[in-house]
């Protein structure tokens, strides 16, 4: 593990106020926000971002999952069948992931990234679509120019 500077505690702490509007604003965060950050800004492994996502995740959704539930947003009852599959589940995940090569972990991120993002753009909207398709090629091509 590298060593860490005072300075990027800092920064890694920006990176949680970032994380923790997001994640109450759009349920999501770790996987979309964090990952993307620490491995592209931060320079972390792939395995080690989504170790360093996961170990947020727990109390970051305990606080912004109790303000929903204050406010009448939360069936318990969905909320803890959904636990029942997903426990199990994510140990075997994380046995998987951690068994992948770096490249092959980052590949599949990105393309369920790009396959979440063309899924919950609205349907019937042009518009939406080209702005998701123009979104993805302007990346491609930047991530290209960065390969050289």
């Amino acid at each position: 593990m590298k060593p860490v500077s005072f300075l990027m505690y800092g920064k890694f702490a920006l990176l949680g106020a970032v994380v923790g509007i997001f994640s109450s604003l759009f349920g999501v965060g770790g996987g979309i926000i964090m990952v993307p950050v620490l491995v592209i800004l931060a320079g972390f492994g792939q395995h080690m971002a989504q170790g360093i996502s996961l170990a947020v995740m727990v109390p970051t959704a305990l606080v912004g999952g109790f303000g929903y539930w204050r406010g009448g947003n939360v069936n318990l009852w969905i909320a803890a069948a959904v636990c029942v599959g997903s426990i199990p589940m994510a140990h075997l995940g994380q046995g998987i992931a951690q068994k992948l090569p770096q490249t092959t972990l980052r590949t599949l991120f990105a393309l369920f990234m790009v396959g979440v993002a063309a899924r919950i753009m609205p349907t019937g909207s042009l518009r939406s679509m080209s702005l998701l398709l123009g979104m993805m090629l302007v990346a491609v091509g930047v991530r290209l120019m960065l390969a050289r």
